[in-house]
């Protein structure tokens, strides 16, 4: 008899800390704010990449003179190994506006370019 008393005060006890530790979360739950958290961490991964890209073209037009064509002439002159990709897995799509200036688009959340979630940076 001693043992179920002392259960259902364990239970009771569990119950009121879930309810207090969820009271203190705010309006989002936990698993709410982790997602909204990982979804910021994706945006500061790809402003980091996007950095690191530009200033590989900078170093590219240092040498060259003008920005490159495309993203494969970083490539050919071995200064880009590989893809580099924004926080959601996609590459990057490079823009070259004129011979001094460039711009990185990140197709963003949705993975789709042109649409109001792309993060554009303009060099």
């Amino acid at each position: 008899m001693k043992a179920r008393g002392l259960l259902i005060v364990l239970i009771l006890a569990v119950a009121i800390v879930y309810l207090i530790w969820f009271s203190k979360s705010g309006d989002k739950t936990n698993l709410e704010q982790q997602v909204d958290r990982f979804e910021r961490a994706k945006e500061d991964l790809t402003r980091v990449n996007m950095q690191t890209l530009q200033k590989i073209i900078q170093s590219y037009i240092a040498s060259e003179g003008q920005p490159p064509k495309n993203l494969q002439e970083l490539r050919t002159a071995n200064l880009l190994m590989g893809n580099m990709l924004d926080g959601w897995g996609k590459p990057f799509k490079y823009e070259r506006l004129s011979d001094s200036s460039f711009r990185l688009v990140s197709a963003g959340k949705d993975k789709v370019f042109d649409t109001e979630d792309d993060i554009v940076m303009e060099y």
